[in-house]
């Protein structure tokens, strides 16, 4: 039986992890050849040194650098003594003892890489600790502790993830070259198609590493449009797509599902008065589904922040593999605790899923509210001025896509059955309107029997 006043065993002590011999080697590498700044300065700063004199000489080796000085042990026993640190590094001595480490600067970016993984299990160390105190102190929940402790996991692993990236000019023309080829076999769509000829003609489908926002008023049917491109991505790729559904139970998406695949009324479906051939609809369309058992995948999780939507798409990641397009429905259900108004708070969800796009490197595909203004004009088209709650997700957005159903306004108008998805923003293509089939029985949207239907609103033209 355990002793509820029985006090908490103490923290294990932790030997800090690194390597004084690759410290020393680092900055007596420099010492003997100061070209090897350059590579050294992507792979370490100067926290990423344990040792106080490693790190005020590195620090002081950067300064000198910055002012176009050269590196050896005159110039930086000046530095030193110009920012009050000589004395913590052992004087003049202390610096010919560094200067010892190495005969050689051949081997440099070893060092620093030996430096920098150090670094980075030291950080794990000390965020594990936090994780441990924030535990033990009283007032925090268990998912308020996790969450914290996602965020500070994640920051670590962007930290590592930064400057991994090759920019040779050459690897950059490799890939740009290698770009384009695959849009000659692609009949245009280099991302991931949509199912919508004209959209994916626009917009050569969603790329990857893209935010791209669908944004709409109540009862437009974003949820429906988003869905459906979800759809024409299985379809079309062999990939996984992963939905968060924020608003809805995963059944209630799944009969939306049912009733566009097998086009079997909706109503019909909730009020559970079906004939024979609306349950042969039902089986066709729970078959289609079915095949993709191991590609559609419902996370219907209603509490949701940005640390706990990557965490769940990297798991994913690892069990399916990468997604052709995640969809988020909506980002206005997000929360993100510590921020200190909804501004900040929606800017800092926005910047969360541009990061989750680049880093899984697929389109992310976030459904968003607009605001109540557009309701007082006469045209009621909507514009990136609409969008609710912050600038920042017009900033970070690649492609931003508004949904306009005329009828929804107007219950005499000619456009009924008609839907126009307005782009608004295309960070590498142009603006302009696609119109595209709803069937409000189905909630289903797509293509015009013939393809491609006349374009207005936006001025483009197929």
């Amino acid at each position: 039986m355990t002793n509820r006043n029985q006090p908490s065993p103490p923290a294990p002590v932790v030997d800090m992890p690194y390597s004084v011999n690759a410290e020393g080697s680092v900055l007596g590498s420099l010492m003997l050849n100061n070209d090897c700044w350059d590579d050294v300065s992507l792979i370490v700063k100067a926290s990423d040194f344990w040792l106080a004199p490693h790190r005020f000489t590195f620090e002081a080796m950067a300064a000198l650098i910055a002012r176009g000085r050269p590196i050896d042990l005159i110039t930086l026993s000046e530095e030193l003594e110009r920012q009050g640190s000589i004395d913590r590094v052992g004087g003049f001595a202390g610096l010919a003892e560094m200067s010892k480490y190495t005969p050689s600067a051949a081997n440099v970016t070893h060092y620093a890489e030996v430096v920098a993984e150090k670094s980075r299990l030291r950080a794990l160390l000390q965020t594990a600790g936090t994780i441990i105190t924030d535990v033990q102190s009283p007032g925090g929940t268990s998912a308020q502790i996790l969450d914290a402790a996602e965020s500070r996991l994640f920051t670590l692993a962007e930290q590592r993830q930064e400057g991994a990236e090759d920019y040779e000019l050459l690897s950059i023309l490799e890939r740009t070259v290698a770009r384009i080829e695959n849009s000659m076999s692609s009949d245009g769509v280099t991302g991931t198609p949509t199912g919508f000829s004209e959209l994916d003609l626009m917009t050569c489908g969603p790329q990857d590493g893209d935010l791209i926002l669908l944004a709409a008023r109540p009862s437009m049917g974003k949820t429906a449009l988003a869905t459906a491109i979800c759809t024409g991505a299985l379809r079309n790729t062999s990939k996984p797509t992963f939905i968060f559904s924020i608003e809805m139970e995963p059944e209630q998406l799944c009969l939306r599902q049912i009733s566009a695949l097998g086009r079997v009324p909706l109503n019909t479906l909730r009020s559970g008065q079906l004939n024979d051939e609306d349950w042969a609809r039902v089986s066709d369309a729970m078959a289609q589904m079915t095949e993709w058992k191991d590609r559609l995948i419902i996370d219907g999780s209603s509490l949701m922040t940005p640390s706990i939507l990557r965490a769940r798409a990297r798991r994913y990641v690892r069990q399916y593999g990468k997604p052709a397009l995640i969809m988020v429905d909506y980002l206005q259900l997000m929360r993100c605790p510590g921020e200190e108004n909804r501004t900040q708070e929606i800017a800092q969800i926005s910047r969360s899923l541009k990061a989750l796009a680049k880093e899984l490197s697929c389109p992310v595909l976030a459904l968003s509210q607009l605001n109540r203004s557009v309701e007082s004009r006469a045209d009621k088209r909507p514009n990136n001025g609409d969008l609710r709650d912050s600038g920042a997700l017009e900033q970070d957005a690649d492609l931003i896509m508004m949904l306009y159903r005329d009828e929804v306004y107007n219950a005499s108008s000619p456009d009924a059955g008609t839907a126009e998805i307005i782009i608004t923003k295309q960070r590498q293509g142009q603006t302009g309107t696609v119109k595209v089939r709803f069937d409000g029985r189905f909630t289903l949207f797509d293509d015009f029997p013939e393809g491609h239907h006349d374009l207005g609103y936006g001025g483009y033209r197929a």
